[in-house]
């Protein structure tokens, strides 16, 4: 078992029960000491967060989540359990978190332009929508270095085993499937998009341009009663 893995468990993230950390070491093991940035959509209590930090000794760490400015109670309760978390992390000058919503153009743009680009690591663990899928993709790509990875977790929600997460609608009419968009990505002769609901056919062109591999990941994980196992996609841009 990995030093990624290892961690996963010491933190609890959720990551490990669903089966993704051995394509995380795969994956990220040669960056571990090199001085990067990432981001990564979906804070809670900040599990994932505090094992990218122990791991990467080098790396900025930003964290994106709506809960901030939530009114929702759960919301506000979970805010505050993280922040306590983080006061005695020996990593926290590392970290950086962002209150936004991963379905906002705006919120998006604004934090590129307060923390740059240049990131070495996209993860979007956030809501698992159609929707939140593709407007970080439209937003974020252009913000990864080249040679950068951009990850999609919990693509198994693109088996429409959950109508509603987080009180938002998982697949909404005529979406594209993410996996399906992806699939497109992976095997270039495949059907093709030129644009989806949530990305134009100018970004989806240059999106498409800049993919040197795309690769969805099945994974063995914890879960039984999953219509699909569970899935994430490594998304690697040319250099």
């Amino acid at each position: 078992m990995g030093q990624l893995t290892e961690l996963s468990k010491k933190y609890n993230a959720d990551k490990y029960e669903l089966g993704y950390m051995p394509h995380y070491e795969s994956n990220f093991s040669s960056l571990k000491d090199s001085t990067i940035k990432i981001l990564e959509i979906g804070i809670a209590l900040g599990d994932s967060q505090k094992m990218w930090l122990e791991y990467f000794p080098n790396a900025t760490v930003y964290g994106m989540d709506s809960f901030y400015s939530s009114s929702h109670p759960r919301h506000r309760q979970v805010c505050e359990q993280f922040t306590t978390s983080m006061q005695n992390n020996p990593h926290r000058d590392r970290f950086i978190s962002f209150d936004g919503d991963q379905e906002n153009e705006t919120d998006l743009n604004n934090f590129l332009n307060q923390h740059g680009n240049e990131f070495d690591i996209i993860i979007d663990d956030g809501g698992h929508t159609m929707r939140q899928h593709q407007i970080s993709l439209k937003v974020l790509f252009k913000a990864l270095k080249p040679g950068g990875l951009y990850v999609i977790e919990d693509l198994h929600t693109c088996s429409g085993q959950w109508d509603m997460l987080y009180g938002r609608k998982t697949i909404a009419n005529r979406d594209t499937i993410t996996t399906d968009l992806l699939k497109s990505f992976e095997t270039p002769n495949e059907q093709q998009y030129s644009e989806t609901n949530y990305i134009d056919e100018t970004t989806m062109s240059y999106i498409k341009n800049n993919i040197k591999t795309c690769s969805i990941e099945t994974c063995v994980h914890n879960y039984k009663d999953y219509i699909w196992p569970t899935s994430l996609a490594f998304i690697q841009k040319k250099l």
